[in-house]
């Protein structure tokens, strides 16, 4: 598994993203967490209204809530661009190559 997260990384948080976070039930904490914890790259987010480097994991809190991470990086920092729950294809995704490892 590629680290996209250094050990000493720091994050970068935008107060509207936030908000959106906690309305799906998710702290930074925890969002915090999933780079910790095995995840999955499941590739970048290729969208032409964003000009920056955008990719997906997929991985699970520290308190066992399976998400979808959009972030990017910013030097040595990661912004979190939006968590949620897993889709059941990205669920299925995980499963698959978590089982591998």
């Amino acid at each position: 598994m590629e680290d996209f997260v250094p050990d000493s990384a720091a994050f970068e948080w935008d107060r509207g993203n936030q908000a959106k976070n906690l309305k799906h039930g998710l702290t930074l904490e925890d969002i915090e967490s999933v780079f910790w914890q095995p995840y999955v790259f499941a590739g970048r987010i290729a969208d032409p209204a964003h000009s920056e480097w955008r990719g997906l994991i997929l991985g699970q809190s520290a308190q066992g809530r399976r998400v979808a991470l959009i972030f990017t990086r910013r030097g040595e920092r990661v912004r979190v661009i939006s968590c949620r729950s897993m889709r059941p294809a990205e669920r299925r995704l995980y499963e698959i190559t978590t089982a591998q490892e």
